[in-house]
């Protein structure tokens, strides 16, 4: 009996979970068959489509871009534009834009005008007409382009690739260079190093003479004295590749034989200026080392007076022991004024003077510039020139870079006396090396300045330089050579030229050849013919060796005035050390 009421209840409970169930499913099926609310009902709506060249007004159901073009039969391409985007909700009345786009690269021919080159000759003269050695051919390329055509018009191009099919043949103009092989005079002696050797003309060019140096030349000193009575020279022996040279003396006499002071490991030295009779010269000195650059100047100072009779007996004086300087291992450049007073100096930012008539002699600090690190085993130092009266000292000098890969250089000068300083000419570049001419006679005006000015002032480290001119003031600077537009082929050394002593005549390094330049004629003279390298040009006399009867005169103190007003003066006080 038990049992039977039992399994009754077991039907009668499987009889209720299977009627609750029954009734959940029905529920659930009644609530995914609810009709929407009559505002949630979507109505067919309006819009406009735009698309080649038709424009159609289309009544859709559809919900977005996307869906209206597919309803449209519009299919679109890769580059195709569709405003709005295809992800955009349809709005009654919305207007949706397709603008067909395309590209392709055209190949359209060009011409290439060619350019016209001078090159001088020294074998024709200057009133030679003009010789074209190699004519002109315009060139052709291919520059493909890029064109992009929107609904069939173009829109858009651009330049992607030239192609070179024949390149445009220079035209070479062959003009004459004034006097070619003949005897030029000249006043004075000129002295050059030729391949390492000396040479010496006297008087003119029909002679050159070797000197007898003993050895091998090394460029760090090479100087004929102020009268041109001697030749102060530093050489390296033949084997000896690292730093190691050696000061001596040589007579320009003919037949003369070098003679040794006793100083080595020499990085300047100098002639006294001011010094007719006597051999006086200063110098500074460096210690060999394995390390580049070779050396570490010790940023000394020395003077003394040589016995031509007894050079061995040369006894220098110590004028300064050491001079802390930054990048001070690289050293510094010097130069003897004029009236012998001052000894000119200049480091990696900084620019002063050592008085000689002090009993102490001191430095004084007269201009600071930002250094320019060139990241490497070298040092940029300004060189510097002196006016014949030894009042004014002019160089180049460091501008900040502003944000520029290479700072820019100017030429600035500046009178020792009364501080007075301004700027010579803006942008004349790192290698500018200002020579100022000796005076001439009693006229001022023909008291020059040469100098080199870069052909790219953001690059003048690596750029070519041509030789300008400029009055004693800064004003009227002008090109002289070579002529606008012809190559320039100036070396980056500070010695590359060397003033006559009329100053009317200037010897220069060009294209490792040497040459003459009259400022009246201006006229330019290859001097060397051969294929030697020339370099060091030194030309006395100089200073108060120049004699009365060449028309130049040493002037007072007062002679020369300060740099024209025009040019950023300043008056600055010296600074001393």
């Amino acid at each position: 009996m038990s049992n039977l009421l039992r399994s009754a209840y077991c039907v009668v409970r499987r009889g209720i979970t299977l009627r609750t169930t029954y009734y959940a499913l029905l529920f659930l099926l009644a609530a995914c068959t609810t009709t929407l609310p009559e505002a949630a009902q979507r109505s067919p709506i309006t819009a406009e489509l735009i698309a080649d060249g038709e424009t159609r007004s289309l009544t859709t159901e559809a919900t977005t871009v996307r869906e209206l073009l597919a309803e449209a039969g519009v299919t679109l391409g890769e580059a195709d534009e569709v405003t709005p985007p295809l992800f955009t909700p349809l709005s009654d009345g919305m207007r949706v834009t397709v603008v067909r786009v395309r590209e392709e690269l055209v190949a359209i021919p060009q011409t290439v005008p060619f350019e016209r080159r001078t090159v001088r000759n020294e074998s024709m003269a200057a009133d030679d007409p003009p010789l074209i050695v190699q004519a002109g051919q315009s060139g052709l390329q291919e520059i493909t382009v890029r064109i992009v055509y929107r609904d069939g018009l173009e829109s858009e191009r651009w330049e992607t690739a030239v192609t070179v099919i024949d390149p445009a043949q220079d035209e070479i103009v062959m003009v004459g260079m004034g006097a070619g092989r003949g005897n030029l005079a000249f006043a004075g002696n000129l002295a050059y190093m030729s391949d390492g050797a000396a040479v010496i003309l006297r008087g003119n060019t029909a002679f050159p003479e070797q000197l007898n140096v003993g050895g091998p030349l090394d460029g760090r000193v090479f100087e004929l004295s102020p009268s041109g009575s001697h030749l102060l020279y530093s050489r390296v022996r033949a084997d000896d590749t690292s730093f190691n040279n050696s000061l001596w003396l040589l007579s320009t006499e003919r037949g003369a034989q070098p003679q040794p002071l006793g100083v080595s490991n020499i990085l300047w030295a100098g002639w006294n200026p001011a010094e007719a009779e006597q051999l006086e010269i200063a110098f500074t000195t460096a210690i060999s080392t394995t390390t580049p650059p070779g050396w570490e100047a010790n940023n000394d100072l020395w003077r003394g007076t040589i016995d031509p009779d007894s050079p061995d007996d040369f006894e220098p004086e110590q004028l300064i022991e050491s001079y802390p300087a930054t990048f001070g291992w690289w050293g510094g450049h010097y130069a003897w004024a004029p009236n012998g007073r001052f000894i000119g100096y200049s480091f990696a930012n900084e620019v002063g003077v050592l008085d000689l008539d002090a009993e102490t002699p001191a430095r004084r600090v007269l201009h600071r510039f930002p250094e320019y690190n060139t990241l490497a085993d070298w040092v940029w130092v300004p060189t510097l020139t002196w006016s014949p009266d030894g009042r004014f000292l002019a160089f180049p000098s460091a501008r900040a870079a502003n944000g520029r890969e290479q700072p820019q250089f100017d030429a600035w000068v500046y009178d020792v006396v009364s501080g007075i300083n301004g700027r010579f000419v803006e942008q004349a570049g790192m290698w500018g090396h200002l020579h100022w001419a000796p005076r001439s006679g009693d006229d001022l005006a023909n008291s020059h300045i040469a100098f080199l000015r870069t052909n790219n002032p953001l690059d003048s480290l690596r750029s070519s330089y041509t030789l300008w001119l400029m009055d004693r003031d800064g004003s009227n600077g002008r090109q002289v050579y070579p002529p606008p537009g012809e190559n320039s082929f100036f070396p980056q050394d500070p010695h590359f030229m060397s003033w006559g002593p009329t100053g009317r005549d200037i010897a220069f390094i060009f294209n490792d050849a040497l040459y003459l330049f009259n400022l009246d004629s201006k006229e330019a003279s290859r001097v060397t013919q051969d294929d030697a390298r020339s370099s060091h040009p030194t030309w006395a006399p100089y200073g108060a060796a120049i004699p009365a009867n060449l028309p130049a005169t040493r002037p007072d103190d007062d002679a020369l005035p300060p740099p024209s007003p025009e040019r950023d003066i300043e008056r600055t006080p010296p600074q001393v050390d």
